[in-house]
């Protein structure tokens, strides 16, 4: 992450609770930082139809399953965009980062569609007595507030952590041992930083549709099997921060006056952004990995 720090607000989806649950990290280096600061502003997808509220559905191991949102999600990626606006209104966000998943892309354009729809009716409010109320005047609108990111990017390496031959597997079923599974081994494959669900055979339905669906856009090599949260992070999440995310906000930086950083919107899953915190802080280098694996930012961290 070179030599800048990063600060990031992170908005977890509450089924009950409307507001937004916020965390400030700031880069772990021993040395004092210099240059600009950066800033992440993360959010986690909508409730899909596999996340146990959608009628007629449970809660099901999604991982690499592209389902898309549910009503309710739509609804939630549309007031995180409102919330957004309030929060971040002064701020000119650089680039918007989603994964390759319909879940995660949907929820970006809802958000982004409700952040400058909201951002245009505060602007609307707030200069209606300056132009509007004054003939021969015409509204002078701020162009910069209702641009999109200078770069909107799908990212395959944000994908949620990919669950092997669980996914599509009902969770409560699996803990049950209705597939032959443990509950001891279910709950450490969900919560622990490195352990390995079983991975998906090469002739599974679930994994040839998986190469067909994804093999174009990030290569059949690629595609994991099975991932633990440690693969998340050193296999995709860190590439991602030192080769896209890093180098696109310090360009941004760049462009700016005096120390202001970039400011990146993502996103993405539940466990890929517990990678993606985790790198930040690195804890995926050192013992604070175990610790930091049981840490829960949301009701479903499996997808």
């Amino acid at each position: 992450m070179n030599r800048s720090a990063f600060v990031a607000f992170i908005h977890t989806f509450f089924s009950e609770k409307k507001e937004i649950a916020s965390l400030v990290l700031h880069s772990t280096n021993s040395t004092p930082t210099t240059g600009p600061t950066h800033t992440l502003i993360l959010t986690r997808h909508g409730d899909s139809i596999w996340n146990g509220k959608h009628v007629g559905c449970k809660e099901t191991f999604t991982g690499w399953t592209d389902v898309p949102l549910s009503p309710l999600g739509e609804k939630e990626a549309i007031r995180t965009g409102e919330i957004l606006a309030d929060l971040t209104r002064e701020v000119e966000i650089d680039a918007l980062f989603t994964s390759t998943l319909s879940r995660a892309k949907m929820t970006a354009h809802y958000v982004w569609w409700a952040y400058n729809e909201n951002l245009e009716e505060q602007y609307r409010r707030e200069k209606h007595y300056q132009y509007y109320n004054r003939p021969g005047n015409m509204p002078q609108q701020n162009s910069m507030q209702y641009q999109g990111p200078a770069q909107w990017l799908a990212d395959y390496r944000l994908n949620e952590r990919h669950y092997g031959s669980l996914q599509g597997l009902v969770k409560v079923e699996a803990e049950r041992g209705d597939f032959g599974h443990s509950a001891d081994e279910v709950y450490k494959w969900r919560r622990s930083w490195h352990a390995k669900p079983p991975i998906l055979d090469d002739d599974d339905p679930r994994r040839l549709e998986e190469r067909r669906r994804f093999g174009p856009i990030c290569g059949l090599e690629n595609i994991p099997r099975g991932e633990s949260l440690n693969c998340v992070a050193k296999n995709r999440i860190r590439p991602f921060v030192e080769e896209k995310l890093t180098p696109l906000l310090e360009e941004a930086a760049r462009r700016k006056p005096g120390d202001e950083g970039g400011t990146a919107l993502i996103v993405a899953h539940a466990n890929s952004l517990r990678a993606l915190i985790g790198v930040i802080c690195k804890a995926d280098q050192n013992e604070t990995a175990a610790a930091f694996s049981k840490a829960r930012g949301d009701e479903n961290p499996d997808s």
